[in-house]
């Protein structure tokens, strides 16, 4: 009788504590849901690389991930379990299964130039160049302040190599020459063509009455590796490409017809009517995905316009830098893994300027030369044809693709000759 009273005095306190105990269990669930969905948002860039490596392995390992988290009956191992799988996958990505680097014994490369080097993924690529490799690198920089303070930082920690600086101003056409002339005293074996920024919608024509982001993101290095190849005709080049250039191919390929109005870009963004009329107006929704799949098609044409070059377009990934306010925040997605740090994001750079011609090409088969066009490293550090999604097809095949790039050349040349004649 005693343990009946007992218990009916009890189970008001059980019902509340069951209660809790339920309310808290479902808030972490709401926790992992929301951080799982933003890290599939942020590492698409890992992600996608991965499961076309690894198909099985990936459909395994998420299959027995999701089977366990709804399987167990116990809430907290569940919850366990899912957490377990994120960290994997973390470790996954940014250790485990990206490729390694050269050894610095294996290096031919002497000089690198990198533009947008005194900060972020520019910065922190020279400071791993010169710190880990003993090479030679000058940083492009529009700030004389921020371009020392980083070269000192660099050096600093250097034994064998150096920074130096050389500003460069690449939304002037002028200073990109005065540059240039500069860098034609030294012999630069590698132009890391890096600059980048997230452009501000509806920023006027500039001074030559064209879209300001891509006259610096584009034309600009477009301009400069034309220059530094006429010394150097055996130059490497790498671009800073995204992976956001697949928007310019995936809503015309699964957006219903009805919804292909809510696109402000047209299907491959630079299309002909882009560069006939769309670099001569002020910065719209589409700028920054224009300028990055510009930067593939530069790319992809440098070996057929100079048979000696090769060139390399990559894609970073989102990367913790200071390309957007909310990234340099205390609590920011890099801090909590939802994107990488600058230090692991440059791996992929590091590889497209450290590998040698024949290391890239490898696996792309016996035939495959550098003349029949430049390649993409993805943010695993490891080469693969342009444009080679399923999404890439129809109208915006590879071949149109290709072709329009071919115009892209055309245009820029154009465009350049017709500013800078003078």
């Amino acid at each position: 009788m005693f343990s009946v009273l007992v218990d009916l005095i009890n189970a008001p306190k059980d019902a509340v504590k069951g209660q809790k105990g339920s309310l808290l269990g479902s808030l972490i669930d709401a926790v992992l849901l929301v951080y799982s969905l933003a890290f599939c948002f942020f590492r698409v860039g890992e992600l996608v690389p991965i499961m076309n490596t690894y198909p099985l392995e990936f459909k395994t390992g998420l299959i027995g991930a999701v089977s366990l988290r709804l399987m167990l009956p116990n809430r907290s191992i569940s919850q366990l379990v899912h957490v377990s799988a994120l960290i994997a996958l973390v470790y996954a990505m940014d250790a485990y299964l990206i490729k390694p680097l050269p050894a610095a014994s294996e290096i031919s490369t002497q000089t690198i130039f990198i533009t947008g080097a005194n900060s972020g993924v520019g910065f922190e690529t020279a400071r791993q160049l010169v710190v880990n490799y003993g090479l030679n690198v000058i940083l492009g920089c529009r700030s004389p302040a921020k371009c020392n303070a980083a070269v000192n930082a660099i050096n600093a920690n250097a034994n064998e190599g150096s920074a130096s600086s050389l500003l460069i101003d690449l939304s002037n056409f002028d200073s990109v020459k005065q540059a240039a002339a500069q860098l034609s005293e030294r012999k630069v074996d590698v132009l890391y063509n890096n600059a980048g920024f997230a452009p501000d919608l509806g920023s006027p024509v500039n001074e030559y009455l064209l879209d300001p982001s891509f006259t610096a993101m584009h034309l600009s290095h477009y301009l400069l590796t034309e220059l530094l190849l006429q010394g150097n005709p055996s130059l490497r080049v790498v671009n800073t490409s995204s992976g956001t250039h697949h928007l310019c191919a995936i809503p015309f390929a699964y957006l219903p017809e009805n919804l292909l109005h809510l696109i402000e870009w047209n299907p491959g963004c630079v299309d002909e009517q882009f560069l006939q009329l769309g670099i001569r107006t002020p910065t719209d929704s589409g700028a920054y995905f224009q300028a990055k799949i510009a930067n593939i098609m530069h790319a992809i044409s440098i070996p057929h316009n100079h048979p000696q070059a090769t060139s390399v377009a990559i894609d970073l990934g989102w990367v913790g830098t200071s390309i957007q306010p909310w990234m340099k925040l205390s609590i920011s997605p890099t801090s909590m893994k939802l994107m990488r740090d600058t230090q692991t994001g440059v791996l992929p750079a590091m590889h497209a300027i450290l590998s040698s011609n024949e290391e890239l090409l490898n696996g792309h088969g016996e035939n495959r030369k550098w003349n029949d066009g430049g390649i993409i490293m993805n943010t695993m550090g490891k080469t693969e044809e342009p444009y080679n999604m399923s999404w890439w097809t129809g109208n915006l095949s590879r071949e149109k693709m290709f072709e329009l790039g071919h115009k892209l050349w055309v245009t820029s040349e154009r465009t350049i000759t017709s500013l800078t004649s003078n």
